[in-house]
């Protein structure tokens, strides 16, 4: 018998598999009884079947670990976050604390991303607005204590230097509470003031498709403004907001700046619309 070649003695070995590559699908390609390719056991393949999980079983199957696990996939699209779900957790002590935690602290812990401390503290915020019961409930502002206290319980975690629109219904009643788009307000330049009115439109469109008829704007004060300057730099937005309003049968009732524990009312304090 002549010798025979390496290769055909591998080809004649009990138990042996092929494996060759297939081009057309980017593979390779297991033969003669190979163990099948296994599904990604990486992030991807994690949150799949966690997705699967939350579909089949609903999000309450999930521990508290596991669901601040899933709120972080928004921030760290392609990462394990398990480690830093559970490191938050140990850190804060219990997940309602996490989400409570604020952009700020989240962002002192190693592996949180700015995206995704925005999205805990966005979380708390809607949390923080739901009503305690089923049934529809909408919140009286109609004088400056309603308004001040809504804003010290509501608005404590909005960003400073922020302005929100609060629309209200015929009874003062809260219908929606909204940021104002960025406009520019230095001076009263053509672009400023052109920025100013694409503001205040927007504003009003939004009340009109609420059907609210009137609204407060409220001025966030930034930590190194005081809340005259803040009065005085956004006094174009307010002014301009006041004149086109009731044209569109909406009232303003007040523009009024918060910080520090101090409150400043627009018309009170620069005296009647012009």
């Amino acid at each position: 018998m002549g010798r025979q070649s390496a290769e055909q003695k591998r080809q004649k070995k009990p138990g042996s598999f092929a494996v060759k590559a297939d081009t057309t699908h980017g593979c390779l390609n297991i033969q003669q009884g190979a163990m099948p390719v296994f599904e990604s056991t990486g992030p991807t393949g994690h949150r799949k079947r966690m997705r699967q999980r939350v579909l089949a079983q609903g999000a309450a199957s999930l521990a508290d670990y596991e669901l601040l696990e899933m709120l972080l996939y928004v921030g760290i699209p392609r990462k394990d976050t398990k480690p830093l779900a559970k490191n938050l957790i140990n850190v804060f002590g219990s997940l309602p604390a996490v989400l409570e935690a604020g952009e700020e602290n989240l962002r002192q812990i190693s592996g949180v991303t700015r995206a995704s401390a925005a999205v805990l503290q966005d979380i708390a915020y809607v949390a923080d607005r739901l009503p305690e019961s089923g049934e529809e409930t909408r919140q009286f502002l109609g004088n400056w204590d309603s308004i001040l206290e809504y804003a010290d319980v509501y608005l404590a975690k909005a960003p400073r230097g922020q302005v929100r629109a609060l629309f209200l219904d015929s009874r003062n009643q809260l219908i929606a509470d909204e940021a104002v788009p960025a406009f520019l307000h230095e001076g009263r330049s053509h672009e400023a003031m052109a920025s100013i009115r694409q503001a205040v439109a927007l504003v009003l469109q939004r009340a009109l498709a609420l059907h609210a008829c009137a609204l407060v704007t409220v001025d966030l004060v930034a930590e190194d403004q005081t809340l005259d300057q803040t009065l005085a730099q956004n006094a174009s937005f307010v002014r301009e907001l006041q004149r086109s309003a009731p044209l569109l049968a909406v009232e303003v009732h007040d523009h009024i700046a918060i910080g520090c524990g101090e409150w400043r009312s627009f018309n009170h304090h620069t005296g009647p619309k012009s």
